[in-house]
This record gives C-alpha cells, sequence and structure tokens, in this order.
C-alpha cells in the first residue's frame, strides 16, 4: 500500500481535527448545515497543505456523527468512527414518534441566574462515580434528531425522526477506542491519545473530554467562563452561543464531579442571553424547567427537574419560521435515561436490561 502523500496527509489530520467530540445526540438543521459545510470544504480545498487558522479549526457543530448528512458522515467515518450491525446481544431499539411541532414558550431573563444557582447547588451534593483508569463510563439516553429532507440539501426543511434508544461508553483512558449504540447500529469511536498540540493553540485549553479534564476544570466560575470563551473562540455561530453549547456538551454524556458542574452551572448564569423557560419537556416525556439561548432562529434548552433540580435532557426546536420549517418545530430532543461506569466497553450496569 502506497503510503499518502504529504498533501493528503495533512487533509487528513485537519479533518481529524475537524470532528466534534463524540457522545451528543441530535443534530439540529444548523448544525447539519454547519458540519457539511466544513466538511466538504475541507475535502475540495484545493491548497490542501495551506494551514487552516485556529478559527476554522474551531465552531463544530457538537451534534452527534450518527445524525449527520450521507455526504458528511461518509467523510467523518473515514477518519473518525466505524459503523457495524447491531452487535450482538443488543435488542433493536425501540423507536416512537412525537409531535413534531411544539408551541413556542415564554422565555424570560429574569430568574434565570437564581434557577441557576439552585441547579449549581444540587449540583454541588451529587457525589459523583469514581472512574478507573480502565473502565467506561455508561451513558443511557432517548434521542431524536432531525434530517434534511431533500439529501445534499443545505438549510431546506427538515424532518424529526422517531425518538430512538442510545447507548454511549467512552474510555477513561483517550488512547481507547469507545462505542455507540443507536438505530441498530454499532459506531466505533477511534481514540487516538490526546492529539496533536497547535502551536499556535498552546495556550487555549482543550475542549474537556476526558475524566482527567474534565476533573481539572476550575471550580471558580468567573475563571472557569473565561476558560469556556479561550476554548470555543472562534466557533459558529458565535461568541455566546458557542459559550452555551459547550455546558451542553461537557455535561451531556459525561460524568462530572460535584463542585465542577456546580461551578459550570454558575458560569452559565452569566453567559449574556441565557433565559428561563418554565415548561419544557424531554424526550421521555419529562415536564421541568429549563435554561435556554437563542441563535439563528433556534432555542436550545438544557431541561431540569423541578423539584430536585438535577439535569434531565435537551431540547432545540425553531422560534421563528425559516426554510428549514416553521416555528415551533423540534430539531433536537433529548432525555438522560441513566449513567454509570463499567468495566469493559459493551457491558451493562448492574440491574440493566440488555
Amino acid at each position: 500500500m502506497n503510503a499518502p502523500k504529504h498533501g493528503e496527509e495533512v487533509e487528513r489530520q485537519e479533518l481529524s481535527h475537524l470532528l466534534p467530540r463524540p457522545g451528543t445526540p441530535g443534530l439540529s438543521p444548523a448544525r447539519s448545515q454547519r458540519l457539511e459545510e466544513y466538511l466538504m470544504q475541507e475535502v475540495t480545498q484545493t491548497g490542501a497543505q495551506a494551514q487552516a487558522s485556529p478559527a476554522a479549526k474551531r465552531g463544530m457543530p457538537r451534534w452527534s456523527l450518527i445524525a449527520a448528512p450521507a455526504a458528511a458522515l461518509a467523510v467523518a467515518a473515514a477518519v473518525a468512527v466505524s459503523v457495524t450491525g447491531s452487535g450482538a446481544g443488543m435488542s433493536p431499539d425501540d423507536s416512537v414518534a412525537m409531535a413534531s411541532v411544539i408551541t413556542v414558550q415564554p422565555a424570560s431573563a429574569h430568574g434565570a441566574t437564581a434557577f441557576l444557582s439552585q441547579v449549581a447547588d444540587a449540583a454541588s451534593k451529587q457525589k459523583a462515580p469514581v472512574v478507573g483508569a480502565h473502565q467506561f463510563i455508561y451513558v443511557k439516553s432517548k434521542v431524536g434528531f432531525t434530517h434534511q429532507v431533500k439529501q445534499r440539501t443545505i438549510g431546506g426543511p427538515a424532518k424529526l425522526d422517531a425518538v430512538h434508544q442510545r447507548e454511549v461508553w467512552l474510555a477513561a483512558d483517550p488512547s481507547k477506542n469507545g462505542l455507540i449504540h443507536e438505530g441498530g447500529q454499532n459506531i466505533t469511536i477511534h481514540n487516538s491519545g490526546p492529539g496533536v498540540v497547535n502551536p499556535d493553540e498552546a495556550s487555549q485549553p482543550s475542549r474537556p473530554g476526558t475524566v482527567p479534564q474534565i476533573a481539572s476544570l476550575s471550580t471558580d466560575p468567573d475563571t472557569l467562563l473565561k476558560q469556556i470563551y479561550t476554548a470555543t473562540r472562534g466557533e459558529a455561530p458565535g461568541k455566546d452561543a458557542a459559550a452555551f453549547n459547550w455546558v451542553g456538551e461537557t455535561v451531556w454524556e459525561s460524568i462530572v464531579p460535584g463542585d465542577v458542574a456546580s461551578s459550570i452551572w454558575r458560569a452559565a448564569a452569566k453567559i449574556p442571553g441565557v433565559v428561563l423557560v418554565k415548561d419544557a419537556t424531554d424526550a421521555a416525556g419529562r415536564h421541568g424547567e429549563a435554561i435556554a439561548h437563542v441563535s439563528n432562529g433556534e432555542r436550545t434548552e438544557y431541561i431540569f427537574d423541578r423539584n430536585t433540580h438535577l439535569f434531565l435532557g435537551e431540547r432545540s426546536y425553531l422560534i421563528k419560521d425559516t426554510p428549514m420549517g416553521k416555528a415551533g418545530m423540534l430539531t433536537g430532543t433529548s432525555a438522560v435515561l441513566s449513567r454509570a461506569v463499567v468495566n469493559k466497553m459493551g457491558d451493562l450496569p448492574a440491574g440493566a436490561r440488555a
């Protein structure tokens, strides 16, 4: 087999940097559009040897690759994931259709900071399980996402797929592979260690994903917020929206120590544009209150139990008519069902059903 040419190798490395951290469900039309645009731009770029700027390497959508457009996924799979059929012992997922259009709920900045203070207090009291160096974080959830009605169409009409089960095994050791089981498919997350450090970005903290990285985040909300803005510098769709997305990306399919989780939610309260939504429903049908942020006509909500103030899931939808759909159209929904630590990839927590 011939060794890749220098330009091809540079292109491959650039694509690997562009891929989002695995482990977050769904894909809104806006994020689908950005994913396809970024990936196809890299594939068709004529100056393969030209180094992309730090800003170009960031700004990728945080939604799961499984929901990516076919063209983009074909590129991404070549460098990041392998997709196979249903795994042994894994039953087909139950999918449930849900209303694709909801009532746009009122939202207000009033009360958002006080509510997030309650969320932070609740998070600080949670005792996170210890994750050993050779163990895996297991997260089971329900997810639903939209896809473009016409393939290879960017920004056109989108449709919400049925809500279905998703299971993720993320290795505590970043050099080990992980696994996503979703939609009857096994998707291997190919890890390659800590990765190559870009000298131009040496002062910028990497996006947290591993257990040590998350545990090392600052427990001072002001300091953490500065780190978040630094880590997301140059990302679409904008400074504050990218910071808000970082919060969901970090807490979604992870096990976060209580003091760090508390700091994350207090930092989120300081992001301009964060509002409180008094009634929100996750993918499992659980009602709660949410904090939200709007970007490009799409509202992203992080939903919490009204009594315990613990994180339930996420919901995104259009709040105004766009070429993608009418106001109220769901673009993504999720619900965390369980989190645990297991010893092997593919293992289920004690008492869990296959």
